[in-house]
Formats: structure tokens, sequence, C-alpha cells
């Protein structure tokens, strides 16, 4: 099984509703519905049962009058285009500060490790819009990194900000409880 561990609207996917993955998000007001609605630092599956995991993470914080702050339109856009195109939802305007969204990446790594099988993988976007990827990467100390992709071109990205695909595998013999605490 696959999880999108931050699945917004699912716009990163071609396939909006492939039975192969489970969409958790903790935003209950998404056009598009979480499989699950949960916390990605509390997740509800047992030890080592899921395959890969996709994490895409807010890259910013304190950011108001985006998404939630126009439903209307959000409405009318999500009607015209349907399955076509959904707004984006960053979840920009969930943390009010760095320490917080800091936080939610550290205790959400924490619970992947748990959840992810041993010979499982780890999928991490990254965009350096406020804060560079040589800061967060330490966050990540219970894994190895097998792939780090960069991605430049704009239309893909959405802005002029480097953007990073990192591919991660759990460091074996690590014990989570005591190594984070």
């Amino acid at each position: 099984m696959i999880l999108d561990a931050t699945a917004g609207n699912r716009t990163m996917w071609n396939w909006k509703n492939s039975p192969d993955i489970i969409y958790l998000d903790v935003e209950k007001r998404l056009q598009r519905k979480p499989t699950i609605i949960a916390s990605n630092g509390h997740l509800p599956f047992k030890a080592k049962s899921i395959s890969s995991i996709f994490f895409d993470p807010p890259h910013a914080w304190n950011i108001k009058g985006h998404y939630h702050s126009y439903p209307a339109q959000c409405k009318e856009y999500f009607n015209k285009w349907h399955d076509k195109a959904v707004p984006r939802y960053y979840g920009w305007d969930r943390y009010k500060t760095k320490g917080g969204l800091i936080a939610m990446i550290h205790y959400a790594q924490r619970e992947f490790y748990r959840v992810l099988k041993d010979d499982g993988l780890l999928w991490f976007k990254w965009n350096d819009m406020k804060t560079s990827i040589r800061k967060i990467i330490p966050i990540f100390n219970l894994w190895i990194v097998m792939l780090f992709l960069y991605v430049n071109d704009p239309t893909h990205t959405g802005s002029t900000h480097q953007t990073y695909w990192i591919c991660m595998t759990k460091e074996k013999g690590m014990d989570v409880q005591t190594t984070l605490g």
C-alpha cells in the first residue's frame, strides 16, 4: 500500500482515485476529500504496514488569504473543472511559526519510520521557499538518502524557488523511541 501523507487535493497525482493509494490529510475542507482525515504525526496504521510514503509538507508558514479565504471561488473552480483540476492547497495557513512546521515534520518522519516496511521508501518533496533543504534534511536522522533530485522547471515547481524530491530508506537498527524520545 502507498500512503500520500499530505494529500491536499491530490493535485500531484495523475490518477486521483487509485485504489492502491491511501490519501491522508489533516485538512477537512478540501474539494477532493482524503481517504483518511488524520495527522501524519499520529498515523492510524500498524507498524511496518506501508510500502511507500509520499510526503509533501507545507514549505512556508503563517501565510493567510490562501484557499479557504475564498471558498465560493474554490467551489466554482471545482464545479467548472471537476476532476480535471482543483485548486492547489499548500497548507501555508496551518502553521503559525517555522518552529511549528519543523515540529510537524519531525513527528511525521518519526511516524513514517514506524509504519514503513523495512524495505519501503519515503519520498520527500521540499521547496526552498522560506527554508533551505540543508536545514530540513538533518531532521531525517533515521533515514538514508538514496536519491536526491533537483526540479528546476518552473512549469513543474510553480515558482522560481528550487524544488527537490528526495528518496529515502530506513536506517536499519534504529530505535525510534530512544532516538527521538
